[in-house]
């Protein structure tokens, strides 16, 4: 597996986790967007580990672009 795959790996990885996560002072607009980039990573997730296509995109390429934005959106950073 090469390097930028297993990056996004682990970035899709990571923000499926944080997408599940909550904390006692999360805002409702937090949670909402939380909840919507869960939905999101859940219906584009990728075929498989070692030559992953979306499978909400008709096996497009994975990360598409849905998961892109999905993952950025789930980021406290961005938020």
């Amino acid at each position: 597996m090469n390097e930028d795959l297993s990056r996004q790996l682990a970035e899709y990885d990571r923000a499926v986790n944080t997408a599940g996560s909550t904390y006692p002072e999360m805002s409702r607009d937090e949670r909402g967007a939380r909840e919507l980039a869960g939905r999101q990573l859940a219906l584009h997730a990728p075929s498989n580990r070692t030559s992953p296509a979306c499978q909400e995109c008709d096996g497009g390429p994975w990360p598409c672009s849905t998961v892109q934005g999905a993952i950025k959106y789930v980021d406290p950073r961005y938020n």
